[in-house]
């Protein structure tokens, strides 16, 4: 007799990756993305900075979970995040219009960052010579932070804030596939 595999807690699962979101809105690599916007512009205001570092490490998780967790249980996964980020978002008590304006603004930002990440997800892949990855979603993100008609190069020299938080960026999004890789195997390995 073949026991059923217990169901998934997908809403479990979402308040373990909205807990890493946390985690790395207060580790490096958001401080490195909030260094590199206050270059950038500095006249941007940081609730402005600090809503566009959460939206880019929001879009990071989503896309780590895409590797990381079986194909057919993604969009589950992601709608768990999701939902446990609601239950977040509840608590603070914003009015509908605020709700739909985040939502709006977190779907054009997520169509936004898709080909540039696509773009460096292949370069990072490739293991390329130069070391220096998510350099169009970093540029993505700056943009996102204060459009401007005449950008500067912000990868010109060898070092500054953009080259700190691509290499903070990596180590955040090793550490996001490490950990999803250690809750794939503890809630999907009966899939196996």
């Amino acid at each position: 007799m073949t026991q059923a595999a217990p169901p998934v807690d997908y809403l479990g699962l979402g308040r373990q990756l909205a807990g890493l979101l946390g985690a790395s809105l207060e580790g490096a690599s958001a401080d490195a993305m909030k260094e590199l916007a206050r270059a950038y512009d500095p006249s941007a205001n940081e609730a402005r900075i600090s809503a566009e570092v959460f939206i880019f490490h929001k879009y990071l998780i989503v896309q780590a979970c895409v590797g990381a967790f079986p194909e057919s249980h993604v969009e589950r996964v992601i709608g768990g995040l999701f939902a446990a980020l609601n239950e977040k978002a509840t608590g603070l008590q914003f009015s509908q219009e605020r709700q739909d304006a985040m939502e709006q603004m977190w779907q054009m930002r997520a169509k936004q960052f898709d080909a540039p990440f696509t773009k460096d997800r292949e370069h990072f892949l490739d293991e390329a010579a130069d070391p220096t990855y998510w350099k169009q979603s970093i540029t993505r993100f700056c943009q996102n932070v204060c459009e401007v008609e005449q950008p500067p190069d912000i990868w010109a020299g060898g070092k500054g804030p953009s080259h700190e938080a691509s290499q903070c960026v990596t180590a955040a999004i090793d550490r996001l596939v490490s950990a999803m890789r250690e809750m794939n195997r503890l809630h999907f390995s009966h899939l196996a």
